[in-house]
């Protein structure tokens, strides 16, 4: 009867100690929401991972099994994306220990509530819980996190210059996101050419055609650029968009200066 009375006791306290945990990964999902409305902007999945997070707790609150399950889930959700984001940081941004200090939160508050929520809801079903499992499960999630980078796609945002030349086919495009971070290199794309010169800004105390805010695809593998392509422009200013119907392939060996800005996806909590 002891023995019966105490496992009912430490099933209890893992109850309690699960939901405990979900309620401040929420509370730290809605503080990263908060401060990627105001320095970052929001993106999809940290949204959808907090929404989550307050469907798993009040799961926990009203139907156990059901709210041990939805958890189980989302935890494995927020280790992937936030493993991901740690081997951003080992690949990019080792000595940051800001930034380490906000991804080793999640995920060490996800990977607790997986251990201890697996360990629950098999208690629940009466059937045998391997620990190694949940343990397996992480570090398999961490793997692949890290082969994300393997292909990386990243979209990054430039002011763009192009210089066009009646006397060659060839043409010089200069990227800069700040005056001292600047690249550049040159293609002979037609359809580019046709392209920024139909939609294109023209001031004329300055040589060239302006397109503000050009959206770059750069793929990076393991931090070398393997492919960057323009993909068309936008104007905050005019709220103008315009989107090339494919892609231009840039080549890679043409490009010179900073390449520094292309190699490194942005870090953001939020997205």
């Amino acid at each position: 009867m002891l023995a019966v009375n105490l496992k009912d006791g430490i099933n209890l306290m893992m109850r309690y100690l699960i939901i405990i945990l979900t309620l401040i990964l929420f509370l730290f999902g809605l503080l990263v929401l908060f401060g990627s409305m105001y320095a970052l902007g929001i993106g999809v999945y940290t949204p959808l991972l907090t929404i989550s997070t307050l469907i798993g707790f009040i799961s926990l609150l009203a139907k156990k099994n059901m709210g041990l399950f939805i958890m189980i889930c989302v935890s494995i959700c927020w280790l992937l994306r936030f493993f991901e984001h740690a081997s951003f940081l080992a690949l990019y941004d080792i000595q940051n220990t800001g930034r380490w200090i906000l991804v080793l939160i999640p995920i060490l508050l996800s990977s607790t509530i997986l251990i201890l929520a697996y360990k629950s809801y098999k208690n629940n079903k009466r059937k045998p819980c391997a620990l190694k499992t949940p343990i397996l499960l992480i570090i398999t999630i961490a793997i692949i996190g890290l082969c994300s980078f393997i292909r990386k796609p990243n979209t990054k945002e430039f002011n763009c210059w192009y210089y066009f030349d009646n006397s060659t086919k060839d043409y010089r495009i200069t990227f800069a996101i700040t005056p001292e971070q600047i690249f550049e290199t040159t293609t002979d794309s037609k359809e580019l050419k046709e392209f920024v010169q139909k939609y294109g800004i023209k001031d004329e105390f300055r040589d060239g055609i302006y397109c503000p805010e050009t959206k770059v695809r750069v793929i990076t593998r393991f931090k070398k650029i393997v492919e960057v392509k323009v993909l068309g422009f936008r104007n905050t200013t005019t709220n103008y968009k315009a989107t090339l119907n494919k892609p231009i392939e840039i080549d890679i060996n043409n490009i010179h200066g900073d390449k520094e800005i292309l190699q490194e996806p942005d870090f953001t909590l939020g997205d």
